[in-house]
């Protein structure tokens, strides 16, 4: 298990896009990702977990086309 943290978000994020990636790629289910992301928008840093360096890396990249800051 691997973990990213996403500090912010630019103007234009892409929510519902966002929510998918996270429960694409992370541990959680989809309503952990809706939570995660709602946390996100209202300014709080999140912590996922990631089960590989791999899905890690894919979300990191897909999140950040979205509208992410990450670590």
């Amino acid at each position: 298990m691997t973990t990213l943290t996403t500090r912010s978000w630019e103007k234009g994020l892409q929510t519902v896009s966002l929510i998918e990636a996270v429960k694409q790629h992370s541990t959680g289910s989809l309503a952990q990702a809706k939570v995660e992301v709602e946390r996100l928008l209202v300014g709080e840093a999140v912590t996922l977990t990631f089960p590989s360096e791999a899905a890690k890396s894919e979300f990191k990249m897909k999140a950040e086309t979205f509208g992410v800051i990450c670590d």
